[in-house]
């Protein structure tokens, strides 16, 4: 062949490649937005779902998030739960916080666009996480990367994470991770220095968003490993630069939370784990929830959304659901061993699950719940990579069959009707359980059967059944529907007698129903369990204020406001008893800081102008009453998940 000849055909080579490779990158693009659309689909019937379970204090009842993009810098410098009644905790995830204050400042109580944004990031990430496994699966045949974001998609233990609005953490974090990916991909196979960096920003990112995310930080060489060519001095490369991010996030987190009181302490009826009389009963116990977990993960046949003290009993070492998962974990951990240097998918998938889950293992430390369905959110994907990968190792499907993704459904019966099955089996499911998740009343009314004894449930299920009374017009039903909230709190007391919030709670119940004596009872009660609740020394001062103790009342108001200043409710409670006793320009200053901290507060800004009619100042009394009249028509004053009994 002539050198002109052996040109051409080169020529004719690289554009039959390029060819090639856009018809593969239309393909997999095409096939990303598909799992999107059916990611968007299944979770399609939470948009118009309200604000339900830990929604409240991430979002609606959070005084920082509720400020809008003016609370951005104090989200920013203040943990996690800042803004529920200055409460101490040892977390920083600002990211989805500053996506919750930026909705807020566009659409204020819209739980709706907070959903959508939780629907649209969970199949963004679904589109992503495709595009990460082909890139990196490229030895593999095309169809198991989409077989396994498609199970991943309609898992049904995902469910809690992208209809709960809170669990924004677990979705950001998990999209940012694979932005990660995507971009160690290009640093692994052409070594772009632009690409490391960009990926150490998105890891960053990952870890404002959620901090669990540090496992991958063990995971990420595995992935330059098994699915590149990179050499060794490329992978460690990334892996130590990796630790950056990782260490910025630790040091920036530590200098927030040594600036407050946070303790270490978690209650029992969080964490049941607490209890245990002895290190071997822990143990014990937690490799039985990491049973549960791996049951739920395979079968997901029975969704709650708490788990808590006491459903599940703190078991022994002899106890059989001790012994028969710690055989499975076991069982995993060596097949890992024994196939991890053969590069063995299988062995891929549950090194994945095992490090992932490591971190909420109850096992190395104790963590703030014992159980939680999104603690699984991804460790569930390194199961689906087991199971895929099983599933097509035993029908022999690999990278030398020539067929095209449809080929292989056709060709492959065995395989499209396992994998058709469970995704309709999950998908039905998952559609189910989300509909579940549309308020506090549908959500808590399902769950209280399922979990019979934990406190914590019937604790929600009393606060949904007292929110609906308390919509009732008809004063006999909503009497009727008050005691059967009252039953409730009673059923957590017995479960867990020393349970504060359940007396909090049948204090304001019994004041609800016209039992001053009962509601101050429990009142006093839950301040001798925990007499460092702001919400409850508000409370009780509005009882002594009905019995015209307008002193004591303004003691506890007092009390309420030295444990948080920022607490809008207390603030409008003192307003009123100044008011009351002719303190009208202090009255004002208190009005005033209760704006400050809810600043749509009706009753404040109607406060504010009787009092300024009580001064004989009629213009700024007009001023602030039409205030007030604005708000009520765009709004009304907000009745469910009271703090207090205005």
């Amino acid at each position: 062949m002539s050198k002109k000849a052996k040109k051409i055909n080169e020529i004719a080579t690289k554009q039959a490649q390029k060819v090639v490779s856009s018809k593969k990158t239309i393909n997999v693009y095409t096939t990303a937005l598909i799992c999107f659309l059916f990611a968007f689909m299944l979770y399609s019937n939470t948009l118009k779902h309200d604000y339900v379970l830990d929604d409240y204090g991430a979002v609606a009842d959070n005084w920082v998030v509720k400020k809008g993009v003016q609370g951005i810098p104090i989200i920013l410098t203040t943990t996690y739960r800042y803004g529920i009644n200055l409460l101490s905790d040892n977390l920083y995830r600002p990211l989805s916080q500053i996506m919750f204050a930026i909705e807020w400042q566009v659409s204020p109580n819209n739980p709706s666009l907070s959903h959508i944004i939780n629907v649209l990031f969970y199949a963004l990430s679904c589109f992503l996480l495709f595009i990460v496994l082909r890139k990196y699966m490229s030895k593999v045949h095309p169809v198991i990367p989409l077989a396994i974001t498609l199970l991943f998609a309609a898992h049904p233990i995902h469910t809690e994470v992208v209809a709960n609005i809170k669990s924004r953490d677990e979705i950001m974090s998990f999209f940012f991770l694979l932005l990660t990916m995507l971009l160690l991909h290009i640093w692994f196979t052409k070594k772009k220095w632009w690409s490391l960096i960009a990926s150490m920003l998105m890891l960053f990112l990952a870890f404002l968003s959620k901090e669990g995310i540090i496992t991958m930080l063990f995971l990420f060489p595995f992935f330059g490993w098994y699915f590149t060519n990179a050499k060794r001095k490329t992978i460690i490369t990334a892996s130590i630069l990796l630790i950056i991010p990782a260490i910025i996030y630790i040091a920036i987190r530590h200098q927030i939370i040594s600036k407050f009181n946070a303790t270490s302490a978690i209650s029992i009826t969080d964490n049941f784990l607490v209890a245990a009389p002895d290190t071997a009963s822990r143990f014990a116990t937690a490799i039985m929830l990491l049973g549960k977990y791996l049951i739920l993960t395979v079968v997901p046949y029975q969704l709650v959304s708490d788990y808590s003290f006491n459903q599940t009993p703190i078991i022994g070492l002899g106890d059989l659901r001790f012994i028969i998962p710690f055989m499975v974990y076991l069982a995993m951990g060596i097949y890992v061993v024994l196939n991890l240097r053969k590069k063995n998918m299988i062995a891929f998938g549950f090194l994945f699950f095992l490090i992932t889950t490591s971190i909420y293992s109850n096992i190395l430390f104790i963590v703030g719940t014992s159980f939680g369905e999104r603690f699984m959110f991804l460790p569930s994907l390194g199961l689906c990579m087991a199971f895929v990968f099983f599933i097509t190792q035993w029908l022999k499907i690999s990278a030398s069959n020539n067929e095209s993704e449809i080929d292989i459904i056709k060709s492959k019966p065995i395989f499209t009707t396992i994998c058709v099955l469970i995704l309709f089996l999950f998908a039905f499911k998952t559609i189910v359980r989300a509909a579940e998740w549309k308020n506090q009343s549908t959500l808590f009314e399902k769950d209280v059967t399922r979990s019979p004894n934990s406190a914590h449930m019937h604790l929600y299920w009393g606060l949904a059944l007292r929110d609906k009374a308390m919509k009732e017009d008809d004063i006999q039903n909503r009497n009727a529907i008050m005691l059967k909230a009252v039953a409730e709190f009673d059923k957590g007391i017995l479960i867990y007698p020393k349970y504060t919030d359940c007396y909090e709670h049948l204090g304001l119940a019994w004041y609800r129903l016209k039992d001053i004596n009962k509601s101050l009872f429990n009142y006093e009660t839950a301040l001798k369990l925990n007499p460092n609740k702001a919400v409850t020394w508000n409370n009780t001062g509005i009882i002594y204020f009905e019995q015209g103790n307008l002193q004591k009342a303004m003691e506890v108001y007092k009390k309420s406001l030295s444990l948080d200043p920022n607490f809008s409710d207390a603030h409008l409670n003192l307003g009123s008893i100044l008011g009351t006793m002719g303190k009208f320009q202090e009255a004002i200053e208190e009005f005033k800081k209760c704006i400050q901290f809810d600043p749509e507060n009706i009753m404040a800004h109607k406060y504010i102008g009787i009092t300024y009619k009580s001064l004989n100042n009629p213009e700024e009394a007009k001023i602030w009453l039409e205030k007030a009249q604005m708000l009520e028509q765009k709004k009304p004053q907000k009745t469910t998940n009271e703090k207090t009994a205005k």
